[in-house]
């Protein structure tokens, strides 16, 4: 990689840890390239990104971050996960780690936040963003969903008193 690379490079991880709720640093020894495949589908599919980069290129581009504080945790075969909405990005990263034990979580930062195991279980438990806007969402309709069946009951039924009384008739 040559100095020009190595700049665009640097640029590029810094609009991600601008751009970024959340950031996941984990370590990927003895993944091979079809795991990493995988798990890289997965993140893109939660809209997050994942990314392994050289460690001195990505502590340069933390730097003047809310996520500068990371930069102990860059060492070994590093690879980074960048989201938007950082619950989908830990729940992703979690299930991953849980199901392959060769995929470890190094460390976890919610903006200038570093949060450690135990709120990274706790936080990946809760539900996405996504997820908490559809049922805020269902919860709003719910009433008028309601009112709507009520009006549309009271309208069968009268309905069914009319042509009961015709068929008398």
């Amino acid at each position: 990689m040559d100095k020009e690379q190595k700049k665009i490079a640097v640029k590029s991880l810094k609009k991600y840890f601008e751009e970024s709720e959340g950031v996941v640093v984990t370590h990927y020894l003895g993944l091979n390239s079809s795991e990493l495949t995988e798990f890289r589908e997965k993140i893109n599919e939660i809209g997050s990104k994942f990314c392994v980069a050289k460690n001195s290129l990505v502590k340069i581009a933390s730097k003047e971050t809310p996520y500068e504080a990371l930069e102990n945790y860059f060492k070994g075969p590093t690879a980074i996960i960048f989201s938007k909405d950082p619950i989908a990005g830990i729940k992703a990263v979690k299930k991953y780690s849980d199901e392959n034990e060769k995929f470890k979580v190094v460390k976890a930062s919610l903006n200038q936040k570093i949060i450690d195991e135990e709120e990274f279980n706790k936080l990946s438990k809760l539900s996405s963003l996504e997820d908490l806007r559809s049922e805020i969402a269902s919860y709003l309709l719910a009433p008028h969903q309601n009112l709507v069946q009520l009006l549309n009951a009271a309208g069968i039924e009268l309905v069914g008193v009319f042509n009961n009384f015709s068929k008398k008739n």
